[in-house]
């Protein structure tokens, strides 16, 4: 499938591209006039366009207004296309070319490609506002009222200089506007088309739009947004055909709906003859199974496999309940607590019973402060060459008002002391410094040297700062936003370049070096810094937006509970006890010592196995699990060994282990942290990722909703008739994006 998946701001100046100018769509031809004056005419209208400017050719409409408000004023039909055909100019905006005669090929007359899109957008209800919403998209260079005035027009830079590639283009700009409820003229794909001049003094331009890029590959297994790599290989995607059919078979569940049969078949069909034997040992457990029938619908399947894929034959296994063990039912349950030493366990309760500290809040927030406590003083290594320090990038996830604030300023308490008490011993020690840089430079004392702020907690810096920062910690610090979109809009706020980028290597604990023009370079290269803050449900998008491709939203764990419900006051405070004993168990965690070089703790025997084990089935739960849970899980082998590390370190804090080893408590509490924070993780993309249905109009967005996964046409027209949708208008919708065509007058909703 085509996909946008990268932008680049365009540079150049889009209105200086040249573009082939013919006087008219059809000339007029007097009647008495000679075949040389014909001759000529014809001439003039196919084979010799002028060479134009497109902004020249944008402005052209300011010289023919008056034609234009009298085409548009005009309620006949035949006579507003005779004004559009006649007398007005027409150009070739995606390309130039020394001729527009259809006689020959794009090839032989094409002059120049543009790299340019003409979108058309007719007969809209309300133009001016479509234009405010469609200049929105950061792709547009300009919008504009089509010559008829009901209408739009756009023009988008592309991301190749191929002609041949102009309709693979149009397409994923089709499929990415249909997102938004627009439907474009499919002759646009054309790159030939003729645009007619057209006048709007309210046109919109966009000089710094980004250049449209897609990826070009296979479709999809039904997954239409996925964060993943690229489909799986022919031997993977029958691997898991097979591990479906095996549970099948196990289950003997009789699939007796002829919709559902005939959806299953052809969707193994799509994979091929090899498939065929598949589609006997499902459809055997039905009373009605005969294999000559069976075999003859398969032989029609195979000629004729429709638009159906191989991903509706997973859907279906889904929804019948035949679901292989090894492929994982992920769902965002309650945050194992168990898994916390017993010291924390009772935090957890005692702030949740007193404070309303949802659980899935303060648990989290605990763990990761633990984690970031012990830094770059004890790393895992999982196997020789490879180590994990505890970097953590978390997110909570929840509305305003359900105390995200309070539980982070709890755990985080500790470190904010700890902090204000290296405030004051800096302030003293640079009062000293400054008093001592007062007197004369013979009676300055000449080993005395300006104080570092050793901060752990930073919430406003640039990269610099961070830096320098790390080098007066080199233990590790946190990065903490109490609103998580806050450290997103301050990327490349300092800088040219890609803090996405840093903040990605940075991940691995890797060193880091920032380079200014107006001072030294500074270099750290043992770093450990984690991120931590709370993000709205609504504001995932915006979160995520243009860092999925890039792995950087791989590398975050969410944890985001079902809806919290808003706290109460409680009659009964919490004693002062609880906190200070969490102070206790995080200075007994800032007691392992670092001069430099870290502890490295390795698993037990059985934690190694236990381990082994977990990180051989997340390899075939990726392979069998679809892109979306690959890409999302990509990361979760190194979390594991982080989790049980910050497991471990808790346990030490609270004095129930020495930190010799890693020991299978851990590793079994971090299995179930990888399972609580896959599951939270799919809940979080499935908001940032967020089907195409959650972005349509009112009214069709209700219709979706109550459509049922499958359904006839009849029951769609039904179902949309009760919103006042015709008919005409639902079936026209039928044929988008939206809904997969089965068979005849049997569809499927793509999306949920």
């Amino acid at each position: 499938m085509e996909r946008r998946v990268s932008c680049e701001v365009c540079n150049s100046s889009i209105g200086g591209t040249l573009v082939s100018v013919f006087p008219n769509i059809i000339m007029k031809v007097p009647a008495n006039a000679s075949m040389q004056e014909k001759s000529t005419i014809y001439e003039s209208a196919v084979n010799s366009p002028r060479e134009m400017s497109l902004l020249e050719f944008l402005k052209l409409g300011e010289k023919y207004r008056e034609v234009i408000e009298r085409l548009r004023a005009c309620e006949d039909k035949e006579i507003r296309n005779k004004i559009k055909r006649t007398e007005l100019p027409c150009a070739t905006i995606s390309a130039s070319f020394t001729s527009r005669a259809s006689s020959k090929a794009v090839e032989e007359k094409l002059k120049r490609y543009n790299s340019l899109m003409v979108l058309d957008f007719d007969n809209l209800e309300d133009p001016a506002a479509a234009k405010e919403e469609l200049s929105q998209l950061p792709f547009f260079w300009y919008i504009g009222l089509s010559v008829g005035g009901k209408g739009l027009f756009g023009i988008v830079p592309l991301g190749t200089d191929d002609f041949k590639e102009h309709k693979v283009y149009f397409n994923a700009l089709r499929k990415e506007l249909e997102v938004f409820g627009y439907e474009v003229d499919k002759a646009c794909c054309d790159v030939t088309r003729l645009r007619v001049v057209s006048y709007d003094p309210d046109a919109f331009f966009n000089e710094n739009c980004e250049v449209f890029c897609i990826d070009e590959r296979e479709e999809d297994d039904g997954e239409v947004y996925s964060s993943g790599p690229v489909p799986e290989r022919a031997q993977d995607r029958s691997s898991r055909i097979e591990l479906y059919v095996l549970e099948w078979e196990k289950r003997h569940v009789p699939l007796d709906d002829y919709q559902d049969w005939m959806t299953v078949g052809m969707a193994l069909a799509s994979a091929g003859e090899e498939c065929r034997e598949y589609f006997h040992r499902i459809s055997v457990f039905s009373s009605k199974y005969s294999r000559e029938d069976t075999d003859k619908k398969f032989d029609g399947f195979l000629q004729n496999t429709r638009s159906i894929k191989i991903g509706s034959f997973f859907y279906k296994c889904h929804e019948y309940g035949v679901i292989p063990d090894c492929v994982p039912h992920y769902e965002s349950v309650g945050f194992p607590v168990e898994v916390l030493p017993g010291k924390v366990q009772r935090i957890v309760f005692d702030t949740h019973n007193f404070q309303n500290f949802p659980i899935d809040y303060i648990a989290p927030s605990l763990l990761f402060v633990a984690c970031a406590a012990c830094g770059n003083s004890t790393v895992i290594q999982i196997i020789n060459g490879w180590c994990e320090k505890p970097i953590l990038y978390m997110a909570i996830v929840g509305d305003r008002g359900t105390n995200k604030t309070s539980c982070f300023e709890f755990a985080l308490g500790p470190i904010m002391g700890k902090d204000d008490e290296e405030y004051d011993k800096y302030v003293d020690a640079k009062a000293l410094y400054d008093m001592e840089m007062c007197k004369p430079l013979k009676e300055r004392n000449a080993r005395i040297q300006e104080p570092d702020f050793c901060q752990t907690i930073l919430s406003d810096f640039t990269p610099e700062v961070l830096v320098r920062q790390h080098k007066a910690n080199p233990r590790g610090l946190i990065v903490y936003f109490d609103e998580l979109i806050g450290f997103i809009y301050s990327f490349n706020k300092y800088r040219s370049g890609s803090d996405e980028q840093m903040w990605t290597q940075l991940f691995a604990g890797s060193g880091v070096t920032v380079n200014r023009v107006s001072s030294d370079p500074v270099k750290i290269d043992n770093t450990c810094i984690s991120i931590f803050g709370g993000v709205q449900p609504g504001i995932l998008k915006s979160f995520a937006k243009g860092k999925v491709q890039n792995g950087f939203m791989d590398r975050w764990i969410f944890a985001f509970p079902d809806k919290v419900p808003y706290p109460k006051l409680k009659e009964n405070e919490i004693d002062d006890s609880v906190k200070e004993s969490w102070s206790r168990i995080i200075e007994r965690i800032l007691s392992i010592p670092y001069e430099g070089k870290p502890n490295v703790l390795r698993f037990s025997p059985e934690a190694k196995a236990a381990y082994s084990d977990w990180f051989n089935s997340l390899s075939d739960q990726k392979n069998c699990g679809g892109d979306a849970f690959a890409g999302l899980a990509t990361k979760m082998d190194r979390y594991c060994g982080r989790f049980a590390l910050g497991l471990e370190v808790l346990a030490y804090g609270c004095g129930e282990s020495e930190l010799r080893e890693v020991s299978l408590r851990s590793v079994k509490g971090a299995i179930a942290l990888c399972y609580y924070f896959i599951g939270c993780g799919l809940k979080a993309q499935r908001e940032y990722l967020s089907s195409p249905a959650s972005d349509l109009p009112a009214i069709q967005r209700l219709i979706y909703d109550e459509l049922p996964p499958s359904f006839e046409t009849r029951q769609g027209v039904e179902i949309a008739a009760g919103y006042g949708m015709p008919e005409r208008s639902f079936k026209r919708w039928l044929a988008t994006s939206y809904f997969k065509k089965v068979s005849y007058g049997f569809y499927e909703k793509r999306f949920r």
